[in-house]
């Protein structure tokens, strides 16, 4: 297999000329590599979300599986966040793979996936959700970067509720305002006690609310 290193970064690095990579070497030690967060996706995939700065597989490579390696930098360096957060952050891909898998088998035929996490920290929140988008998007799923969006007076009441209560109205509320419809599947991924180091989910479609883990 044909491994295509690809390397997204906030600030590109370039040394003599050599395009940057995130292994320890000469470049930089172990402590450099472990503030990036990487992820491997097929080269075609990478192209997909990056036209503009990856490549599309070469032709005559065709029956090659090429691969991309996306990293970028950390906003908080290894070490600075919470503990919680940093267990969360190291077993996501696994995790939230997990959750994909599952809610992909439920949502079958034509749905626009939404996609949104539900966590203390604004910055987790967004790398949860990406992360849930692209392993659904990576099987094939139709995926939107919109996620329905409930009244203010429905807001205030949910967040009087426990969650297990709170999700199963967001998504019949969801259904019934119509931010929601029947193409479409909403994955809700969060953080039920802030002492948990286990991210939960839910599926809504059709109204109906299903607790994935």
């Amino acid at each position: 297999m044909e491994t295509l290193l690809v390397f997204l970064l906030v600030q590109l690095a370039v040394s003599e000329g050599r395009p940057y990579d995130p292994a320890p070497g000469i470049w930089h030690d172990k402590s450099e590599a472990r503030n990036l967060d990487c992820s491997r996706m097929s080269q075609q995939r990478a192209h997909e979300l990056r036209p503009g700065e990856i490549p599309a597989p070469l032709a005559r490579l065709a029956n090659q599986e090429s691969e991309a390696l996306v990293c970028t930098r950390r906003i908080m360096r290894n070490g600075e966040r919470p503990e919680r957060d940093e267990l969360i952050l190291a077993s996501l891909r696994e995790s939230v793979g997990e959750i994909a898998e599952v809610a992909s088998a439920l949502g079958q035929g034509k749905l626009t996936w939404h996609v949104d996490a539900f966590y203390p920290q604004p910055e987790v929140a967004a790398k949860i959700s990406v992360a849930a988008r692209t392993e659904l998007a990576e099987q094939g799923r139709r995926v939107s970067d919109k996620v329905p969006v409930l009244a203010a007076g429905d807001i205030v009441v949910l967040g009087r509720m426990a969650p297990k209560d709170a999700y199963p109205l967001a998504c019949k509320r969801y259904f019934a305002q119509r931010a929601l419809g029947e193409n479409d599947a909403f994955l809700g991924i969060m953080l039920i006690d802030e002492r948990e180091t286990q991210l939960h989910a839910g599926l809504c479609l059709n109204g109906e609310w299903r607790w994935l883990r």
